[in-house]
């Protein structure tokens, strides 16, 4: 019986005290249909403009791993690491979904949505 991966899509993998997680397939097409490589330098925009908008305190709890073809995301904190996955998990098979994320959240001059309560 095949275990349910509860950081999907990221692989989890620990050493020590330091968490990570990896993301093995970085949806080049999606973002290539918003003139961007899709490479690991993508993903980190896309995370960390996502989470100054939704949650700056959870991206003061991780390191973004960039690299050209691979995106991956450290933490001391197994929970953040989790947190995060979540987030992506809620958009990233869905191809509508997906590129909603790229379209507001890949972007250079990034400008937060904060709603003021």
């Amino acid at each position: 019986m095949k275990q349910v991966n509860a950081y999907h899509p990221f692989l989890f993998s620990s050493f020590q005290k330091l968490h990570s997680l990896t993301l093995g397939d970085l949806k080049w097409k999606a973002f290539e249909r918003h003139d961007f490589l899709g490479d690991g330098e993508d993903w980190g925009m896309l995370i960390e403009n996502m989470l100054i908008e939704k949650n700056a305190v959870l991206l003061g709890k991780l390191t973004l791993g960039i690299d050209h073809d691979m995106f991956c995301i450290r933490s001391e904190d197994r929970d953040a690491l989790h947190e995060i996955a979540e987030m992506v998990c809620e958009f990233y098979d869905d191809e509508v979904l997906l590129d909603a994320c790229i379209s507001h959240y890949a972007q250079y001059d990034f400008v937060p949505n904060i709603s003021i309560g």
